[in-house]
């Protein structure tokens, strides 16, 4: 009787050991998943799905104006930590900076044109429209599209709409894509303006007017010359030109509802996403929607500039590079 009882106590302290076990086991192994769960959810190079244009709303909607202000032929290293540009640092460490965004090509005007159509259109060169005009649609088609309002800006054009270098050699239409595109002109390249044109592509001017009358269209492309941009002159230069132009632009009644992109065309090397792509360059947030000193290390190129300006307008996409680029979604704050 007793070797019964004995033989039954050990039979249930193998079993209830046994049981312990595997719940114990259950525990690890739970908490193995959630910690790698955990790890992976905080890693960036796990993330690999990509938000386009048409998947995703930016700032719920309360962004009614985008500037883009276009500079050049800086690399991202000559510009950030560099002495000479202290209001752009200023404004990068402010506001919110793509650490990680890449021109597309060399020279100017390819990258001027995915800008603000998606694609390169196989130009190679800074060719004037007369030699090079497009047949083809913008940004300008779709914000038309949702009746929204569109202005090109540029510094020293010596009049609306013009297609050819300006006498003093400070405007030239390589900085200017709208001006190649007949959707725009209405020309094909005869150079001859029309009333479309002369009424959105316009001298700088206008933008001040514009700005101070809080009469800011929804999109507006900012042009400098050739020396303010730092094209031509010291990138002190072109940071001084933005650090007089931009606090007009903070300081206004149109700001809390704007999103202002400062981007350079193109960089140095051939950096990016392909063989011959345009090299690391600064894009910069400045908005009340940007998220504060924050530091994106996404990859960008200027293809998801686009596509941010189109997800910000709920516009659809133009089925080029802008249809699969990633939207910047991170520099801006989650609404509240």
């Amino acid at each position: 009787m007793r070797k019964k009882i004995l033989v039954t106590v050990i039979l249930l302290i193998l079993v209830v050991s046994g049981f312990a076990g595997y719940q114990a086991g259950l525990i690890g192994s739970a908490s193995q998943g959630s910690s790698l769960s955990s790890a992976a959810s905080s890693s960036p190079s796990t993330q690999t799905s990509v938000q386009t244009s048409s998947d995703q709303e930016i700032a719920g909607g309360a962004i009614k104006h985008v500037i883009i202000v276009v500079m050049e032929n800086e690399g991202y290293g000559s510009v950030i930590g560099n002495p000479s540009a202290p209001y752009q640092n200023q404004l990068a460490s402010q506001y919110a900076l793509a650490a990680n965004y890449f021109a597309v090509s060399h020279p100017s005007l390819p990258n001027y044109l995915a800008l603000v159509a998606g694609d390169t259109f196989g130009v190679t060169s800074d060719c004037l429209p007369v030699q090079c005009a497009l047949p083809n649609t913008t940004i300008t088609s779709l914000l038309d599209g949702k009746g929204l309002t569109w202005k090109e800006y540029a510094e020293s054009m010596p009049a609306n709409c013009s297609q050819t270098d300006s006498p003093d050699g400070l405007y030239v239409p390589k900085h200017d894509p709208f001006v190649y595109v007949d959707s725009v002109t209405g020309n094909s390249g005869s150079g001859v303006t029309s009333a479309y044109c002369d009424s959105h592509v316009v001298p700088f001017a206008q933008f001040s007017k514009d700005l101070a009358s809080s009469n800011l269209p929804s999109y507006s492309f900012i042009t400098p010359n050739l020396c303010d941009d730092a094209h031509s002159c010291a990138l002190s230069t072109g940071d001084q030109w933005l650090s007089t132009v931009v606090p007009r632009i903070i300081n206004s009644s149109s700001f809390p509802t704007t999103a202002l992109f400062i981007v350079y065309d193109e960089g140095s090397n051939n950096a990016g996403f392909g063989p011959n792509s345009g090299g690391q360059v600064v894009c910069i947030l400045v908005s009340p929607f940007a998220r504060p000193g924050y530091v994106s290390q996404v990859p960008y190129s200027h293809y998801s500039l686009l596509a941010t300006v189109e997800a910000i307008f709920n516009t659809g996409n133009l089925g080029r590079n802008d249809a699969t680029a990633s939207v910047m979604s991170d520099l801006f704050s989650p609404p509240a």
